[in-house]
């Protein structure tokens, strides 16, 4: 009897019924409960660590029947079924439980994890023995913790190891593949380790490759990019680096361009209105450092077509002015779009009519003339609504008033006036409204011939324009390759973003790309990005058979700098060949998102792939615990962070000390020995002397050795413009002079320090500086398009440098930092000790407080940056608030005075009342001065001021009528100079010492030994002594030759790790293999005796 007259002897509802013939289950079928109970007992039943891939087939394969019980139980029918069939209740129970276990890939089944955790626990005493001398070969002191060991007998799928700072990830690699080969009997052939550089390469390659002797494939991402080009394409083509982009963007936008007249009109207009990155954020002080960087100067000026002759009001001499620069980037596009239409104009004359605003002379934006018209120009900082979310509202009143005001002004003295907004209703631009109010006027707008201003401004300003613009095309095309985009993305940008600057640079960019691709073409060259690229995309498209590629795991070195091109690369390679995936990293450490890292394909790594498993490695064997509970604490104030909770069986006293240096400029700084540098130097120097001190106390090597760590690579250089320390410009190394060989140093930047270790670290640049650390360097808006920037936290990317800077130290770390400037890092860790307890300041620091915007030269009223140029009208070099006039028109010849503002003289016709002083007493005093009182004597003191000075517009300037002082014709012919805007006063910068060579008579030869800049020796010459035997007595066949500049290098750097001996020049992989060990021993012996 079937399923169906089974069913017919019932009472069942016409729905049921209907559930019942639709879902005609046949005896076959019933049998699959058994049959799958079975099999994922079976599975349990294995002495295996249990994958999910062990097992989702199971989920495809009975996924109807899973459906189909599910509908018996909803319909109150499976009991009449389990009683026709004679099949248990429980086993049917069983079967959905296990199903419903296992259906979902992404949530781990208890029954399994539970197997496999027994699996783990059972093997971690089994195999303790084997496992306790797993990387003997390598390190015979190296003991695997238990979290290693987990991590190499687990064997999911996906697996991603969060490991954290100096918690062995190289070493836990190394083990798994040792134990993958020797106890799984993995071919080492199916075993492709890969990371991210040829150092980090090389050091898997040494332990794995070279210790173990197991012939895993190792490489970096773009070797294994370039090797499956090699196997799909006939013809070898030639690696490009970003220098070929370089010279062939570089060389179309100074060349081939010309003959492109549109795109060279799209140039013209991006150079004029938009080759600075506009302020695109609500961050008043963010804000002030931006219009405290801006270059806001014309292509007029630029192109040395500005030339303005005053007469100095102080010294009676004639200054030629040849810069022009304006208040604000919405200013330069007005004045850049008149000189590329050839209207005459003059920028913030002073008004045709003598009235005054807040008791000086009103001075319009702009006035232009063409035959005999004459308009004056007005532009508004605020929308035509009124708004601007930098003012208060009380300011946008006060703003709303003055260009009411100005409006009035201007009617009632006939005089025409065109007036601009920033921001208008129609969201037309600025330029299409002030092109519709010219071209009403009947001005005649006539365009300048953009090849030929292009080819001025080449000729003129190329490093400010051309040079620019191509990094910033560089860098967007790379990192437009790094995201795995390809050239249909630009469509897809430009018509999802409406910001026209944007828009103008897309069009630009997308011209360039397409004569890069063009240019590799002919070269029959490829570049880095496309090798990743082309070889992901070979793969998907199956112009590769998985016979050519067999491998069985993929084992990711770094993860956290994964980014999309090369998680593209990997998912490919491990679909083809259904390759585990095994990905270490540390997310605290993730720092390349300016070269493409994306964090979340890390920090959400098992929802990216699919499914997976998350393993830590929190015991770390580099840092103390104080170190690490500090550096920790800093890292995890970012939410976003992954949490982590390291642990270390050192412990150390003052894990964490800041060195102080004062940074207050003083006329007296000796330039001759480094000026404010060697004050640097000198700070530096008092961290090696606590170093030296520490080491004696705790018996450690009498030569300690130090990382120091810049946040820039100049950072070096800098330091030794300081007669305390020379640099050597063949290795990037510093060498002090105070210490000499009494210390090992090295220097790196926080970039490339990341995966290495250093007995001491010194951070050498902790100020609050655009190139300080943190680094506030902000990148074009225009590159979120190509790169994954972080916005979770405040400075998140620098915060995580600045944890890899701490925690590069076995022992120590030292911060060098400004005292009236120091870093923002800095004021956190001494200001909140709860979190961050043993760190010790040796100085003093001015402020802790956090700086309001951190800008110099604030306005003492708005709080604006002030910027220091000549004012035309006055005749005087005056700081003046970059804020716009409507708020704030202060301006001042000494900015030390907070109150009192320059102003027109109300006792004389010509003069000006500037700040001068008696006694150290300020007061405001006329211009037209004289000491035998033949001039204006009118003078204001402060109290007078406050009641004196107002703030209305538009009052008739009553001085007229006074008395003429000042006669311009009397000074005609005294000597003239030029002046360029911003020009200070010259002084001759610090030059960086440099370490020679000299020739010395060692072992009967001339021998060239490196000394410091002042003549200090800096070759240990015991150590070439020893070296030099070693030589002598090396015997195996083959081996290259260890010349003496070889020699002498390694008596200097002395290197102790393979990292650092592989850095020494002429040092390769084949010198490793034959002498690299030994040398080593003998460095790090001959340390120990000294």
């Amino acid at each position: 009897m079937g399923l169906f007259d089974f069913f017919k002897k019932k009472k069942i509802t016409q729905n049921e019924e209907n559930l019942i013939s639709s879902n005609r289950i046949t005896h076959k079928l019933y049998s699959g409960i058994f049959v799958f109970n079975n099999k994922i007992e079976e599975l349990l039943k294995q002495d295996s660590f249990i994958a999910r891939s062990d097992y989702k087939n199971l989920i495809v394969e009975y996924k109807d029947l899973y459906d189909s019980i599910l509908n018996f139980y909803n319909n109150n029918l499976i009991s009449d079924f389990s009683k026709k069939y004679n099949i248990k209740i429980s086993e049917i129970n069983r079967f959905l439980n296990l199903y419903k276990e296992i259906q979902d890939l992404k949530k781990e089944s208890p029954s399994i994890k539970s197997h496999n955790e027994e699996y783990i626990k059972r093997h971690l005493s089994s195999q303790k023995q084997y496992l306790d001398t797993i990387l003997r070969d390598c390190d015979p002191n190296i003991m695997l913790d238990e979290e290693q060991r987990r991590v190499i007998l687990s064997d999911e799928d996906h697996t991603l190891v969060i490991a954290g700072a100096g918690a062995g990830k190289t070493t836990t690699i190394a083990a798994k593949v040792k134990y993958l080969t020797e106890k799984k009997h993995i071919k080492p052939s199916q075993i492709l380790v890969i990371s991210f550089t040829n150092k980090a390469v090389d050091e898997l390659k040494n332990r794995i490759n070279h210790n173990l002797r197991i012939s895993a494939i190792i490489s970096t991402f773009h070797s294994v990019g370039y090797s499956i080009l090699r196997q799909s394409e006939s013809e070898q083509k030639r690696v490009v680096d970003g220098g070929f982009m370089y010279n062939v963007i570089n060389n179309y936008l100074k060349t081939n361009i010309l003959t492109n007249y549109a795109l060279v009109d799209k140039l013209i207009l991006f150079f004029a209105s938009y080759i600075s990155a506009p302020y695109e954020s609500n961050n008043i002080n963010d804000y002030f450092k931006f219009i405290a960087n801006s270059d806001f100067s014309t292509l007029k000026s630029n192109l040395n077509q500005y030339i303005k002759e005053i007469t100095d009001r102080k010294t009676q001499k004639k200054e030629t002015l040849r810069n022009e620069t304006l208040r604000s980037a919405e200013e330069v596009m007005i004045a850049n779009f008149l000189y590329m239409h050839q209207i005459e104009y003059e920028y913030e004359p002073i008004y045709q009519y003598k009235v005054l605003d807040s008791r000086k002379p009103y001075t319009p934006d702009f006035i232009i003339k063409q035959g005999e018209k004459t308009t004056y120009i007005e532009h508004f900082g605020i929308t035509e609504t009124g708004e601007n979310s930098r003012y208060t509202q009380q300011e946008l009143e006060r703003y709303k008033t003055f260009v009411n005001n100005k409006i009035k002004l201007h009617r009632s003295h006939k005089t025409d006036l065109i007036y601009t907004f920033s921001k208008y209703k129609d969201n037309r631009s600025i330029l299409s409204h002030l092109e519709e109010e010219l071209l009403k006027r009947g001005y005649e707008l006539k365009k300048r011939n953009s090849v030929e201003v292009y080819k001025q401004l080449i000729d003129k300003q190329e490093s400010k324009y051309i040079t620019k613009l191509t990094w910033f095309i560089c860098t967007f095309i790379s990192n437009f390759k790094t995201q795995g985009f390809q050239y249909q993305k630009f469509n897809e940008f430009k018509q999802s973003i409406k910001n026209p600057r944007t828009q103008l640079f897309l069009e630009i960019c997308e011209v360039c790309y397409l004569e890069y691709q063009k240019k590799l073409k002919e070269f029959n060259s490829i570049d880095f990005q496309d090798m990743i690229n082309n070889s992901a995309q070979i793969i998907k498209n199956k112009q590769l058979s998985k016979e050519k590629i067999e491998l069985k795991y993929i084992i990711v070195d770094e993860y956290q700098d994964i980014s999309r091109q090369r998680y593209n690369l990997i998912k490919e390679l491990s679909q083809l060949c259904n390759a585990k995936i095994m990905a270490v990293g540390d997310d605290w450490q993730s720092i390349y998102a300016f070269s493409g890292s994306v964090l979340p394909l890390f920090t959400q790594f098992c929802n990216v792939v699919g499914y997976g498993t998350e393993l830590k490695i929190t015991r770390t064997y580099r840092n103390a615990q104080e170190i690490i509970n500090i550096a920790g604490n800093f890292i995890q104030k970012n939410s976003k962070q992954i949490k982590k909770a390291l642990i270390s069986p050192k412990r150390i006293e003052n894990p964490v000390f800041i060195q102080s240096y004062d940074d207050s400029y003083s006329s007296n700084n000796d330039k001759s020995i480094g000026g404010i540098y060697n004050d640097i130097g000198i700070a530096i120097n008092e961290a090696i002397a606590q170093i030296i001190k520490y080491n004696s106390i705790e018996s450690k090597t009498n030569i300690p050795s130090i990382l120091l760590i810049g946040r820039y690579g100049f950072d070096a250089k800098n330091m030794c413009k300081s007669n305390q320390f020379s640099y050597d410009e063949k290795s990037g190394n510093v060498f002090s002079s105070k210490y000499g060989a009494k210390v090992k140093l090295n220097f790196m930047t926080a970039h490339s320090s990341k995966g290495l270790s250093a007995e001491n670290v010194i951070i050498i640049n902790a100020k609050d500086n655009v190139y300080g650390f943190p680094s506030k360097v902000e990148d074009d808006p225009i590159l979120k398009l190509v790169v994954s920037y972080d916005d979770s936290y405040n400075y998140a990317e620098e915060r995580r440098l600045f944890y890899v800077a701490l925690t590069r130290t076995k022992n120590r770390v030292f911060i060098i930092t400004p005292k009236n400037k120091p870093s923002e890092f800095i004021k956190e860790l001494l200001n909140e000790p709860h979190n961050y307890p043993n760190v010790t300041l040796n100085g003093e620091l001015s402020s802790l407080t956090t700086n309001d915007n951190g800008v110099k030269n604030k306005c003492p009223k708005c709080g604006y940056p002030m910027q220091l140029k000549w004012n035309k009208n006055y005749g005087l070099k005056l700081w003046i608030c970059t804020n716009d006039q409507e708020i704030c028109g202060f301006m001042t010849n000494d900015k030390r005075e907070k109150e009192m503002s320059i102003h027109k003289c109300d006792w004389c016709k010509d003069g000006y009342l500037i700040v001068k002083s008696h006694n150290n007493n300020f007061f405001l005093g006329c211009t037209n001065y004289k000491n035998d009182n033949s001039g204006c004597n009118r003078s204001i003191n402060k109290t007078q001021y406050k009641l004196w000075v107002n703030n209305t517009f538009g009052v008739n300037d009553e001085s007229l009528e006074k008395q003429s002082y000042y006669k311009e014709e009397t000074i005609k012919d005294l000597p003239s100079k030029i002046i360029e805007q911003k020009q200070k006063t010259e002084r001759k910068p610090p030059k960086i010492n440099e370490i020679k060579y000299k020739d010395i008579y060692l072992n009967d030869q001339v021998v060239k030994i490196a000394v410091d800049s002042f003549g200090n020796l800096l070759t240990d010459l015991s150590l070439f002594d020893k070296l030099y035997k070693y030589k002598n007595n090396y015997k195996k066949e083959n081996a290259p030759t260890l010349t003496n500049q070889i020699l002498v290098q390694l008596a200097t750097n002395r290197p102790t790790t393979y990292e650092e001996i592989m850095d020494i020049y002429g040092f390769g992989e084949k010198y490793w293999a034959f002498y690299g060990q030994e040398i080593l021993m003998i460095i790090i012996t001959h340390l120990a005796k000294k």
